[in-house]
């Protein structure tokens, strides 16, 4: 029996796959999948018209910068350590970096794949426009940055000052927003000078700061991050079985759940509007509505189909930031606090309705927003109308429907 450190990585990898199927067979039943091919192809569509007719001032590096840097950044490491792992693997940490090298190439070959899709996507929008730089070069360099940061990125995760690794990552990320600028505006030589210096500075720093050999906690919290993550995903189409839920304070919108009344009326509403605030769930649904403001801004400013292919994309949003909210009707499902106190269980059901009706329609007016904004100033006012109505709908009349849905087939409550 093979007991290396790469034969537990392949089966570790294996298992957590294995594990995904039947959820990922529950998210293609639901037809999320055909939808989504179905408004990509929309989007190429509209795309190709926006190449046909591209508006005189179009933010070409602007818009190259938003969309490369994110992705040239973000680097995950997908290691399957777990907490006992402090005790089983640390006598072995020596054979750990064959460990690691197998979860480099793993990650590496998705994160260069991601970069050369969005160059795919972008660079014949960058070659309509004052192309300074031959694409060629274009995609060479961005592999390169990627390169870059993916090796930025583990030193950050070896740093021992989590306050210093968390500032140096926000440096990371503006300076490869710099280089990205560059790449597509200036000179090769100086973006190569640029590289030079910026890289060299970076190792200078990352050799003066105290760090782990192997940063076994940092590993392990950032997998149990990631699990979460696909937890959380795959919740909005299966009962999936959850592990501890990461609690982040985010006081920039806890104040929010402060606004619920005291009251046995109020606990279910107010433990539900503190579970999307503070869990993994409310930062991805931040995340997919920033993600659909700034799309929108784009459709939108480009006009996308006389505007009704902007629409599209904000009805999109708001669909998906749906799906992910009805992950909230699965929490607390197997908690046994609620079974403890003496509250119906009807108020449950309703407090989940009335908290996902609210987050829908705060997410579907922050996503909508910027198509109402842009939309009538291009004489589109008739598209930006259609998009809230519809979406409107949809919070108001499909949603509740479907949280019911859920809510009915709770084991919990034979």
């Amino acid at each position: 029996m093979d007991r290396s450190v790469s034969a537990l990585w392949r089966k570790r990898a294996g298992d957590f796959w294995r594990g995904a199927t039947p959820y990922l067979r529950d998210m293609t039943q639901s037809g999320l999948p055909g939808v989504t091919i179905m408004l990509l192809l929309a989007g190429l569509a509209g795309y190709g018209m926006l190449l046909r007719d591209i508006p005189a001032n179009f933010p070409f590096t602007v818009v190259g910068v938003v969309v490369m840097t994110p992705i040239l950044c973000w680097s995950p490491l997908r290691t399957w350590l777990r907490e006992a792992d402090i005790v089983f693997l640390v006598p072995r940490e020596a054979e750990m970096p064959a460990y690691i090298r197998r979860s480099f190439r793993y990650n590496g070959f998705a994160g260069a794949a991601a970069a050369l899709l969005v160059c795919a996507v972008y660079l014949p929008l960058y070659a309509a426009g004052p192309a300074t730089t031959p694409v060629i070069l274009i995609v060479i360099f961005a592999l390169l940055l990627k390169l870059m940061n993916m090796a930025a990125a583990w030193r950050e995760r070896q740093l021992v000052d989590r306050i210093g690794r968390r500032a140096i990552r926000v440096l990371r990320w503006a300076s490869t927003a710099v280089g990205a600028g560059a790449l597509l505006q200036a000179e090769l030589w100086k973006t190569l000078l640029y590289l030079v210096v910026v890289g060299g500075l970076f190792g200078l720093l990352y050799a003066r700061l105290s760090r782990y050999p192997l940063p076994w906690m940092t590993l392990i919290a950032e997998e149990q991050v990631t699990r979460r993550r696909y937890t959380t995903f795959f919740s909005a189409f299966a009962d999936v079985p959850t592990e501890s839920a990461a609690v982040r304070s985010r006081t920039y919108m806890s104040w929010l759940a402060k606004l619920v009344p005291y009251g046995r009326s109020h606990a279910f509403t107010y433990l539900y509007a503190h579970t999307l605030v503070r869990t993994e769930l409310g930062g991805i649904v931040i995340r997919l509505t920033a993600l659909g403001i700034v799309s929108g801004l784009l459709s939108a400013y480009a006009g996308l189909w006389q505007g009704w292919g902007s629409a599209g994309v904000c009805l999109l949003f708001v669909w998906l930031s749906g799906i992910q909210l009805g992950s909230l009707a699965q929490s607390h499902r197997h908690s046994v606090w609620r079974l403890v106190y003496p509250l119906p269980e009807q108020t449950r059901h309703d407090a989940v309705l009335r908290v996902d009706r609210i987050a829908s329609l705060v997410c579907a007016s922050l996503i909508w927003l910027p198509h109402g904004i842009l939309l009538p100033g291009h004489g589109e006012l008739v598209p930006a109308l259609a998009s809230l109505v519809l979406s409107i709908l949809y919070v108001l009349t499909l949603r509740p429907s479907r949280v019911r849905k859920k809510l009915r087939f709770d084991p919990d409550d034979d």
